[in-house]
């Protein structure tokens, strides 16, 4: 009789020691983040907490295909008031004849300004440089395009300001350099850009570079589980009477105070 407890005691014993070498249960997988399924939805998240939060780092990449001198890449910051979104960033560019340096851009609702490279000679005690219709430096009227672009795009709440009738194409897991998220793809008619922009010479810009014939654009913005956006993508592709576009712009640090406003006014020349 001893014997037969001897052995069903070790049994239980070496069941115990198994159990123990194979360590604690391996944690179960975080359940899948909550889809939206239409614009309205989408639109209604993303507007929430983009107006709650009110500003967030971006990193911007983009231009029109096949116009190398027109791509640009750029660091900044976005901020969120209620006469509308302004950005502040740098950018890397190159001038003709010069090496890669580096500009400060200042996008506001109705206005651009841009702190050029050092180099560059201003009247006395200006630093900054008013873009607009009046603007005839080729290397300056560059910038209006792209101020277009970020006005119309860069904010993830203006496409839905500007396309409310998109399609909802279709959302799908895939996470964001590591932060699980949520992508969703829309996509719309060309923007009429007819009387909406203040400044002529960028409501040109818009029209006739970024949007201007094209038969509609494909949108993706990629969401946290709190519904940050973390990434947005516009690719405008091309058409018989306007070439394509893209614009990818990456958020993070949503909700830091940071503060985008205009120049000194004794700082700005034209």
């Amino acid at each position: 009789m001893m014997r037969g407890v001897a052995a069903v005691s070790g049994l239980v014993l070496a069941g115990f020691i198994a159990g123990c070498a194979q360590g604690p249960p391996a944690p179960l997988a975080p359940l899948p983040l909550a889809q939206y399924s239409s614009v309205a939805q989408l639109r209604d998240a993303v507007t929430t907490r983009v107006q709650a939060d009110k500003s967030a780092r971006m990193t911007i990449s983009g231009g029109p295909d096949g116009q190398p001198d027109q791509q640009f890449y750029g660091v900044g910051v976005l901020s969120g008031a209620q006469d509308g979104t302004s950005m502040q960033f740098a950018e890397q560019v190159q001038r003709p004849g010069s090496g890669p340096t580096e500009v400060r851009i200042v996008v506001q609702p109705d206005a651009t300004f841009l702190k050029p490279p050092a180099d560059v000679v201003l009247p006395p005690r200006k630093v900054w440089l008013a873009l607009g219709a009046h603007t005839t430096d080729p290397f300056y009227q560059r910038f209006l395009p792209m101020a277009a672009t970020l006005r119309a795009y860069a904010d993830p709440v203006a496409f839905f300001a500007q396309h409310g009738e998109a399609t909802f194409v279709g959302a799908v897991g895939e996470p964001v350099d590591g932060v699980r998220a949520v992508r969703y793809d829309l996509h719309a008619g060309a923007v009429d850009t007819a009387g909406s922009r203040p400044d002529p010479a960028i409501e040109q810009a818009l029209r006739t570079t970024v949007v201007g014939g094209q038969s509609g654009v494909d949108y993706s913005i990629w969401l946290d589980e709190d519904n940050h956006p973390l990434r947005t993508l516009i690719d405008a592709p091309a058409t018989s009477g306007s070439g394509g576009y893209k614009l990818e712009s990456n958020y993070d640090r949503w909700g830091q105070p940071v503060y985008v406003g205009p120049p000194k006014p004794d700082q700005i020349t034209q």
